[in-house]
């Protein structure tokens, strides 16, 4: 499908549109003038370009009955929860592992609903400003790198690569890891497109919150919005939260670690730093880990500069300890760059934005029918079920992912991708962004198939999963 969508096409694509505000196709819609509100319009006709867009609309939710206190327990009351929309498959969660997973569901012939809590895609990549894209490689015997995230993760990066200078850098040779940094507003503009094309239903600022049961089938989602509490049935489910908060909602098992929650700044005018190298005295940051004194670029964009610090080992299901790093994170930055800008050289540096979404490394770890450790990795267990592989990192060298890595031993019907599978010896590979977009294109493959064959996700044979995704341009080895 072509990339050259016209702004029209790509907001219908997207569902958007004016139509239901005042009955008007958007073909038709009102021009403001300096004179005149439009029919129905109930704002100032003193400021008609603001008062344009005020019409009345009936109440979109009805309230139900609260919850009450009942022997020092507070109880929350039974209600019917309206069902919002249907689908094949619904993917909750839209990082970069639930972005891919949504569109090869899609791609693989199924009605795919995908939902963010947030208000655009990416996750810890765009939000969390977790910018270069790791572990795309394997280095080969004659020392030239073979990519192995292809698929939907080549697309993107090749399609990130293709939009210019501004939004990715460029190609390497053969002889070094292409693991290229992409701008996040490019990344958000680029997945919004390549959704739009795959015909998923896109869902924002909607917070996946339980699954709908009946015995042993799963048959939806429950999330909640402006709109209140409401529900997606579907076929199956694939749970990219990064916490796995949707398998926890099914039953299945997980195992739960700490690790540390990052923070990413971004910093502006690199490009006017004046100094050859930092200070003799860069200070210790919280991490116990020399400050960073910026020198130059390391993005698309040479006047910026992003940078992460891993920060504080804490529980990334806690809201108390993710809020105390939010404010440690954010005070450190400021007091940090202060102090740069009254240093010879680095003067005009200042903070562009920090990252909108914190980033806690590891919460849940499902509990697979194969748990990907450092161990299991090793003794290849799974090698014949592979469905894509992680390159090269700093933690580990390139692996094959299997199938039932992503799989729940036991619980709900749900496949699960991203950060919330792996292992806490191999989490520090699983959770990075390539990594995720391939375990995701493999999850989402796999539920578009069982919904399909109406089978539950671990039942399906490894056989038709493996031709679908070699159709798709995966990597298996």
């Amino acid at each position: 499908m072509s990339s050259n969508l016209t702004t029209r096409e790509f907001i219908r694509r997207l569902a958007l549109g004016t139509a239901g505000i005042a009955g008007t196709a958007a073909a038709d819609e009102f021009t403001a003038t300096n004179k005149t509100l439009p029919p129905g319009s109930i704002g100032d006709p003193a400021n008609v370009w603001f008062g344009q867009r005020i019409f009345p609309l009936p109440h979109t939710i009805e309230d139900g009955p609260s919850c009450r206190m009942e022997g020092g327990r507070i109880i929350m009351p039974a209600r019917e929860i309206p069902v919002f929309h249907t689908t094949d498959v619904v993917v909750v969660g839209g990082g970069a592992a639930g972005f891919a997973a949504a569109i090869a569901a899609a791609r693989a012939g199924s009605k795919v609903a995908l939902v963010e809590q947030s208000g655009s895609l990416g996750g810890l990549f765009t939000n969390g400003m977790v910018l270069i894209v790791l572990a795309t490689g394997v280095r080969q015997e004659d020392g030239t790198w073979n990519l192995v995230t292809r698929g939907v993760c080549e697309e993107f990066m090749r399609r990130a690569q293709a939009m210019g200078a501004v939004a990715s850098t460029g190609p390497v040779p053969k002889t070094r890891h292409w693991q290229p940094t992409i701008d996040p507003e490019a990344a958000k503009y680029l997945m919004d497109s390549m959704i739009a094309e795959a015909g998923v239903e896109m869902f924002f600022h909607a917070s996946g919150l339980d699954v709908i049961q009946d015995g042993d089938r799963t048959l939806g989602v429950v999330f909640n919005s402006k709109q209140g509490l409401q529900a997606i049935r579907a076929r199956k489910i694939v749970d990219t939260t990064g916490d796995g908060d949707i398998y926890f909602a099914a039953g299945c098992g997980y195992r739960q670690i700490t690790h540390g929650i990052g923070f990413v700044t971004r910093l502006a005018n690199i490009d006017r730093v004046t100094a050859k190298k930092g200070p003799a005295d860069p200070g210790i940051a919280y991490d116990g880990k020399p400050n960073a004194w910026p020198t130059t670029s390391n993005e698309a964009n040479g006047t910026a500069r992003w940078i992460g610090r891993l920060g504080p080992k804490g529980n990334g299901l806690s809201v108390r300890d993710v809020s105390k790093a939010e404010v440690l994170h954010r005070k450190y930055w400021w007091e940090h760059v202060t102090r740069m800008r009254k240093t010879p050289g680095w003067e005009q540096v200042y903070i562009a934005n920090t990252c909108s979404q914190i980033g806690p490394r590891a919460t849940r770890l499902l509990e697979s029918e194969i748990i990907c450790d450092r161990a299991a990795v090793a003794a290849g267990r799974g090698a014949d079920e592979t469905v894509g592989w992680f390159g090269n990192c700093g933690a580990h060298n390139g692996m094959p992912l299997p199938f039932r890595a992503l799989v729940p031993r036991t619980g709900g019907d749900v496949i699960a991708a991203g950060r919330c599978v792996g292992a806490p010896d191999t989490i520090d590979t699983f959770r990075l962004i390539a990594p995720c977009f391939v375990s995701g294109q493999a999850a989402g493959t796999a539920a578009a198939l069982a919904a399909q064959k109406d089978v539950p996700i671990r039942s399906l044979g490894y056989g038709e999963l493996r031709q679908k995704l070699l159709s798709a341009g995966v990597y298996l080895g």
